[in-house]
């Protein structure tokens, strides 16, 4: 993945990340939780952020169930 930053926060760069209960990946920026889906949308702006996205998928505590993997 090439490096982008942060469309939303220009504070970090676009990592992609794995949920360790699912495996489903997905990209964020880790400064401000920024979170795509998508690889193709990420210099776009998004509206959804790791808290309602692991909301969504009945999570307990974000960060203890997730991993950066690039």
């Amino acid at each position: 993945m090439k490096k982008v930053a942060c469309p939303h926060c220009g504070q970090d760069w676009i990592h992609q990340y794995r949920r360790k209960d699912t495996g489903a990946q997905f990209f964020m920026c880790p400064e401000c939780e920024s979170l795509w889906l998508d690889q193709d949308e990420i210099e776009e702006p998004t509206e959804l952020y790791l808290s309602e996205y692991m909301t969504q998928h009945d999570a307990a505590s974000a960060w203890e169930v997730i991993e950066q993997v690039d």
